[in-house]
């Protein structure tokens, strides 16, 4: 077994083997979460058959527990509010008693006696006893459907309607992720008989509702054709022993609807879905989604705390309202939350995991920097600080932030200064001084760094004294302020590339939060490659060599720029996504 859930009229209640997490929303509206674990295993989950009579029982008690629980959760100590609150929630369970008493009147009249009379009308005792027998069951079908419909009307049935719908949303998405990394992995093995398929798609658990909804269909369906008559206690007998096994062939029916392969038959579900389904707001998605993230948590970490005091902030609550936060908008990289919160707790992405809860204060720092991330403002702006090449550097409005892909153009600069003794290098356009210093802080070269921005140079040196490194700092358009005759063994930049007609179109994250300065590359993204290689051959020492990174699709165009100024042996090397990234090339 793996995940199984009962939705609530204030939240869901999910179940993974002995472990159960609660969430739920007060009557204040705020989200509520609890977990602990089960005393009591389900055991038959991988035999099919008998699977079905306990999903019954078990999932009626699941149920009505769940509801319990889900009124005891949002149940406040505070004086204050104890009455108001007791209230509120007895009126909803009164309801629920309500509906399950009217359920019971309605099943032994209205569909023992209406639909028979019904059948009886049109089908008369000389016409034929099976098409009788399906006139009958088609009137119980319509009767039964319009009960369900009726109750919704209660206002606790729609809520419980669209926590359903909510938990098959959830659960679905879980699946699909939980396939995609199953299907990236290798090493795992290919079904070989009809047990491993059971036991690897035992998780594929029906929803409840729609399962009891599918058992009184199928039994109305055979009781009602078979048409038996052998007295009262015999018929009542047989009833009841055609109820069981409905209960058996219905879980199976809905289990094969549920094989994420079987699109045809996954529709089919709505046959009966559609009665104890209502669309959910993003609200009841929240809800049910902080009860799977506890739920993930609690299975993927033995020795993870129960969280049995709701009056804390529970983490599962807090990473929810930063993914949806983030993802409505239209950010939908799930690791920026996972960011944004490990870096307001001083934690690295694995530890944030670990936690049970988050203060009050870290949740509203967590959520501020949440705010502004979803406005469309970069991570390392928010924190003012990134990490490069295993170093931390300050950034800010007035640099540009170094990006992953720039550690191969200082990985190829490391592997060529090796070839020289005591190397010169010169960082063309050093911004935040990320390359300067990373080669400076992991080889014995000389680095110089030059920059046309002043701002850019104060933030660059503050980053060369914070990682200990030692390098020169001049403030220089490109070449201009170096001294007529000075040479180097190597020169590197990463200059600006992008096309001037091309920034209106970048992202808002970087067109907002880094400087133009350095980002446009002229009207073809190419001026600064341009004027770079035409004086890079006078400042470059015997078998000097000069490092570029270029922008998506540019390479071709800047190896010619490099031929035609002089260069040659020139290398291309690729990032990490296979685009050409760097261009290496000797003075001849």
């Amino acid at each position: 077994m793996d995940r199984i859930f009962f939705p609530t009229s204030n939240g869901v209640v999910i179940h993974c083997d002995d472990k159960k997490v609660i969430s739920a929303i007060n009557c204040d509206g705020q989200k509520k979460m609890k977990s602990f674990r089960e005393k009591n295993k389900i055991i038959f989950w991988h035999f099919p058959f008998m699977r079905g009579f306990q999903f019954f029982f078990c999932g009626i008690f699941g149920f009505f527990q769940a509801l319990l629980l889900s009124y005891d959760l949002c149940n406040t100590n505070k004086r204050t509010k104890t009455n108001e609150i007791n209230k509120f929630y007895t009126q909803k369970l009164i309801i629920v008693g309500l509906v399950s008493i009217l359920a019971v009147i309605f099943s032994a009249f209205v569909l023992g006696l209406l639909p028979g009379k019904l059948g009886y009308l049109i089908v008369d005792y000389k016409g034929s006893e099976l098409l009788r027998n399906f006139v009958i069951f088609v009137f119980k079908l319509i009767l039964f459907f319009l009960f369900v419909l009726a109750l919704r009307v209660f206002p606790v049935v729609v809520e419980c309607f669209r926590f359903n719908k909510a938990g098959e949303i959830v659960l679905r998405d879980f699946e699909r992720d939980k396939e995609k990394s199953q299907k990236k992995d290798k090493n795992i093995k290919k079904i070989k008989n009809l047990n491993s398929f059971i036991v690897k798609n035992s998780n594929l658990t029906p929803n409840f509702l729609n399962y009891l909804i599918f058992v009184f269909v199928l039994d109305f369906l055979v009781v009602t054709l078979w048409g038996a008559d052998y007295g009262f206690w015999f018929n009542l007998a047989l009833n009841v022993a055609v109820f069981l096994v409905c209960m058996s062939f219905a879980y199976e029916i809905l289990w094969l609807m549920n094989l994420p392969k079987c699109k045809f038959l996954n529709k089919l579900q709505n046959l009966t879905g559609f009665l104890v389904y209502d669309k959910p707001t993003t609200t009841h998605i929240e809800t049910v989604m902080v009860a799977m993230t506890e739920i993930n948590l609690l299975t993927s970490q033995k020795e993870r705390e129960f969280m049995d005091d709701e009056n804390k902030k529970a983490f599962s609550v807090v990473y929810t309202q930063v993914r949806n936060k983030l993802y409505n908008a239209g950010i939908t990289d799930k690791s920026d939350a996972d960011w944004i919160i490990a870096t307001v707790l001083g934690k690295n992405r694995a530890e944030i995991k670990l936690l049970s809860f988050v203060t009050e204060k870290q949740y509203q720092e967590i959520m501020k920097a949440t705010e502004r991330r979803a406005k469309g403002e970069s991570i390392d702006n928010i924190f003012g600080y990134t990490e490069f090449y295993g170093l931390r550097f300050d950034v800010n409005k007035k640099v540009l932030t170094p990006r992953m892909e720039t550690e191969i153009l200082v990985e190829q600069v490391l592997k060529a200064e090796t070839y020289f003794k005591n190397a010169t290098i010169l960082d063309l356009g050093t911004g935040s001084g990320a390359i300067a210093v990373a080669i400076a802080k992991n080889s014995d070269a000389n680095v110089t760094a030059v920059d046309i921005s002043k701002s850019a140079l104060l933030t660059a040196e503050s980053n060369a004294k914070k990682n200990d490194v030692k390098i020169e700092f001049l403030h220089s358009n490109l070449f201009d302020n170096l001294k007529r005759k000075r040479k180097f063994d190597i020169i590197v930049s990463n200059p600006p590339y992008i096309p001037t007609k091309d920034i209106e179109k970048l992202d808002k994250n970087v067109k907002e939060c880094d400087p133009v300065l350095a980002l446009d590359g002229g009207e073809d993204g190419l001026d600064f490659y341009r004027k770079i290689a035409e004086q890079a051959p006078l400042r470059l020492n015997q078998n000097g060599l000069i490092f570029f990174e270029v922008g998506k699709g540019q390479a071709k165009a800047v190896r010619k720029i490099l031929r035609d100024n002089g260069f040659e042996e020139i290398k291309t090397i690729k990032d990490y996504n296979k685009i050409e990234r760097v261009i290496c090339g000797k003075r001849k």
